[in-house]
């Protein structure tokens, strides 16, 4: 029951780095995969770990990399799930954050001819509250999908990655887009203040930052792994 249990949960890097070495010196004494998997499995072992180490196998074998069918294989409705929530914290901590920037400019650069009627004391922990709590959620969830990467690198090529980041990257480019228009259109009303700008950089530096990291983010391919 035991030996049940602990194969449900993923191996540590050495341990399948460990039953990659032992399905390779099977297959040297020329045991078919059949009967090492049919072994493994005997002894516990999933069987979607064993397809993985199989996976390393036969890219070892071939120095290649095993190719994708176009859009990914491994779309579920676990990744979607952590990439929206992923995103959707993401967009929680960034909105708090440059809120709060917004909360500083307007207490230290006043527009005298603006009146202010809100409790900044009120609107600074609302501001808090969603950083303190989306801010450690994105990392846990984004920690746990960097980790799923690392684990089963044709994930890097899955459906549900590349359209929930590029829909996401949509969004965050729209927003930019945006704010570059009303600083456009105030430069050529004449209305630009400092406070004004002020407010675009913060925009431009958390959105600049987020599509930054996520273009990169997008671009990057599985380690080759070395026998």
């Amino acid at each position: 029951m035991a030996r049940e249990d602990s194969s449900k949960r993923p191996p540590a890097p050495e341990s399948r780095s460990d039953l990659v070495s032992f399905i390779e010196a099977a297959r040297a004494r020329g045991a078919s995969d059949e009967f090492i998997s049919k072994l493994l499995r005997s002894f516990g072992w999933s069987q979607r770990e064993i397809e993985r180490a199989f996976f390393l196998v036969y890219e070892r074998l071939t120095n290649q990399s095993i190719p994708m069918p176009a859009g990914g294989s491994i779309e579920s409705a676990r990744d979607a799930f952590f990439y929206l929530l992923c995103f959707s914290t993401l967009a929680i901590w960034t909105q708090a954050l440059g809120e709060l920037a917004f909360i500083f400019i307007n207490t230290y650069v006043p527009n005298p001819l603006q009146r202010y009627f809100g409790n900044p004391a009120s609107e600074v922990a609302f501001c808090l509250a969603r950083l303190i709590v989306s801010y450690p959620v994105y990392l846990i969830v984004m920690r746990q999908i960097l980790r799923e990467l690392s684990l089963y690198p044709e994930k890097y090529q899955s459906g549900v990655r590349k359209w929930l980041t590029y829909l996401t990257l949509l969004v965050v480019s729209l927003i930019a887009l945006g704010t570059l228009i009303a600083f456009l259109t105030s430069f050529l009303r004449g209305d630009l203040t400092f406070r004004f700008i002020l407010k675009v950089i913060v925009i431009l530096v958390i959105d600049g930052g987020v599509l930054w990291y996520y273009f990169v983010w997008l671009r990057r391919q599985p380690t080759r792994r070395r026998s």
